[in-house]
């Protein structure tokens, strides 16, 4: 059967892991369609205009860069908007008393553990290379998914919104973790919602943040402050505060000033006196885990497959690490083995399945290991910090992890 319009790959999902996805299968020569409602980022003004700051940023480690230098869109990234992470430093508590957690470039053998890049900034670069593409988009969610997976030449098939159908022969679903993808194809899914939300805001600031980014962990949630390009203000940065539910309110009431004042006082005036510039936005926090990130002509990515705290800032870089990997499986495959061969998705599984595992099971236990917990587990978790503070090995294998 012909479909009113028919692809190699349909790729759903309009953010940024979606976006990368679709460009880097278009580039390899695949017609791909683009499905799903635009992602409100791709509609800001450009990044050239004087426009405020977004308050939802991301921390792209060397391997999201590296896929991004590939894909053609990393020189794109206006560098007046990017900030540089050379430094780390992660305090058990709410004061920076010894020992903390100092992880720098330098001793990391990379060029900057970070670099600190707006939503509205990252989503445009994409948006401008996916124009040369040939790519089709369609500006509507999928409401039905069926899989003709019997015979040669089979397709998978999307049902939109409007009614319109749309054929492929394999379906990347990129929509988040609330994925209508993962749902149509009946892929298992655990999801755990912490009791946190994500408390974002940008603020100017007294004192340069010398391109440090500051973390601080307690009672209180996780704390962090990600130095931002400064022009007329001695600093800029951007917080994430992953706060319990009852804090994430009340600091979602606050008033401009009274939020730079409570993150001025959290922070130990760290950057000296804050300024809000955004207004703060809260984002529910959980944990995705699915059985298995394949199925029938469906292939996971991104949240879709695997939501997880933020607390380590490396959700983006995972998504991004599955579009390197199934760019590079394509590459690497058999000359007779096309886009739709299911071996080709399961050696993309297993390459993906324990990187994610590790990096979430990391993210999962810090978080609990700095909530609620009985005094003798209290003092291990204090004796372990300690251990890592002081040990440069152990030090340089975390950060060679989240380099990837």
């Amino acid at each position: 059967m012909k479909h009113s319009s028919d692809f190699d790959v349909a790729v759903v999902g309009r953010g940024a892991v979606g976006a990368a996805a679709a460009l880097g299968l278009a580039q390899s020569g695949l017609r791909v369609g683009w499905v799903g409602p635009a992602a409100p980022a791709a509609a800001a003004p450009p990044v050239a205009e004087p426009v405020g700051w977004d308050s939802r940023v991301y921390a792209l480690s060397p391997g999201t860069r590296t896929l991004l230098q590939q894909l053609r869109v990393w020189d794109a990234l206006p560098a007046p908007r990017m900030a540089p992470v050379y430094d780390m430093r992660v305090y058990s508590g709410p004061d920076p008393v010894a020992p903390e957690l100092h992880f720098d470039a330098y001793r990391g053998k990379v060029d900057a553990l970070a670099w600190i890049v707006e939503d509205r900034v990252l989503m445009q670069a994409l948006n401008q290379a996916l124009r040369y593409t040939g790519i089709v988009a369609f500006d509507e969610p999928v409401a039905a998914l069926e899989v003709d997976d019997g015979r040669p030449g089979g397709r998978a098939r999307l049902t939109l919104a409007s009614g319109t159908a749309i054929g492929a022969r394999i379906v990347v679903g990129a929509d988040g973790a609330a994925s209508t993808i993962r749902e149509l194809a009946g892929i298992v899914t655990r999801v755990h919602d912490y009791p946190q939300r994500a408390v974002v805001a940008n603020f100017d600031a007294t004192l340069p943040h010398g391109d440090c980014a500051y973390q601080w962990f307690g009672a209180h949630g996780v704390l962090a402050l990600l130095p931002l390009p400064a022009d007329t203000a001695p600093g800029r940065c951007s917080m994430v505060w992953s706060a319990p539910l009852a804090l994430a309110d009340e600091l979602m009431a606050l008033s401009d000033d009274a939020l730079a004042q409570r993150v001025t006082d959290a922070s130990a005036r760290a950057l000296g006196e804050l300024t809000t510039i955004t207004p703060a936005r809260a984002f529910p926090l959980r944990r995705v885990q699915v059985h298995r990130l394949v199925a029938p002509r469906v292939v996971l990515a991104g949240d879709s497959a695997h939501a997880m705290h933020p607390l380590a800032g490396q959700g983006m870089n995972v998504g991004f690490g599955d579009v390197a990997q199934m760019l590079a499986v394509w590459a690497g495959r058999e000359s007779f083995r096309d886009i739709a061969d299911a071996l080709l998705w399961r050696r993309y599984e297993r390459a993906r399945r324990d990187a994610v595992a590790l990096m979430q099971e990391t993210t999962d236990g810090l978080s609990r290991a700095f909530g609620p917990l009985p005094a003798p587990l209290v003092g291990l978790r204090d004796l372990g910090w300690q251990i890592v503070a002081r040990s440069d090995w152990i030090k340089r294998r975390l950060m060679a992890h989240a380099a990837l």
